[in-house]
């Protein structure tokens, strides 16, 4: 009997020192401590995308159409080889063949001028009459009767001595032609009602002549423009 007791003892205090441990367990949280690398912080800015642009370099070719934008350009079909330093942009368009180049708003028309067509205005330079001197070039125009000139007078313009002469076209006449008239290439028509400004060069490489003209209700309107493009002429390749 008290052998009994004994093992009912021994099982009692048993359960008492397990629940206690289990108390002990519950009052102190097992706490599991983690460490994580830090990632390292750039302080600088991210590259900039930039896009390169490379601003064309020395004088552009004359391009056929279109308006020129600032800048400068050069003749390629034209000779002798003419620089155009446009300064500001106009509603003028560039041409050149063989025989003359320049800026202007249409082609001249030899013949009455369609309807609903605007008046011819621009600035051209023509080497028709290359071969001959000032002078003789100045006789050329004199004996167009189409126009009625003002006096002579010296002047200069793009580096080189010239002789200026104004003037107004009486009727529809031609300033220079081919002998067979194949295209508006091959002749430069007058137009009546034109103000015209005649400016003949001096050149090493011969005579040439510049025409600024328009017509008369615009030629005020036109003069500063006109006297603009030819601020910006130059002959690179003459000396």
């Amino acid at each position: 009997m008290l052998q009994r007791r004994s093992v009912v003892l021994s099982v009692a205090m048993v359960i008492v020192m397990l629940a206690l441990v289990g108390c002990d367990t519950e009052a102190t949280p097992t706490t599991s401590t983690t460490t994580t690398a830090a990632l390292p912080v750039s302080t600088s800015e991210p590259p900039e995308t930039t896009t390169a642009t490379t601003a064309p370099i020395g004088p552009q070719p004359l391009p056929a159409g279109g308006f020129l934008e600032p800048g400068e350009y050069v003749t390629t079909v034209f000779e002798p080889v003419v620089m155009y330093r446009i300064e500001s942009r106009q509603l003028l368009r560039p041409f050149q063949n063989d025989t003359a180049t320049g800026l202007h708003n249409r082609e001249t028309w030899f013949g009455a001028r369609p309807p609903g067509v605007d008046a011819y205005k621009g600035v051209a330079i023509h080497n028709w009459w290359r071969g001959l001197t000032p002078e003789e070039v100045l006789t050329e125009l004199e004996e167009i009767e189409q126009l009625a000139l003002e006096t002579p007078s010296e002047t200069e313009a793009a580096g080189f001595p010239a002789i200026q002469i104004s003037g107004t076209v009486t009727r529809r006449g031609l300033l220079w032609s081919e002998p067979v008239q194949t295209s508006a290439d091959s002749f430069w028509a007058l137009e009546p009602g034109q103000v015209m400004r005649f400016i003949i060069l001096d050149t090493p490489a011969g005579s040439l002549l510049i025409t600024v003209g328009a017509d008369a209700e615009e030629w005020d309107e036109f003069l500063p423009v006109g006297e603009e493009v030819l601020a910006g002429i130059s002959f690179p390749d003459i000396d």
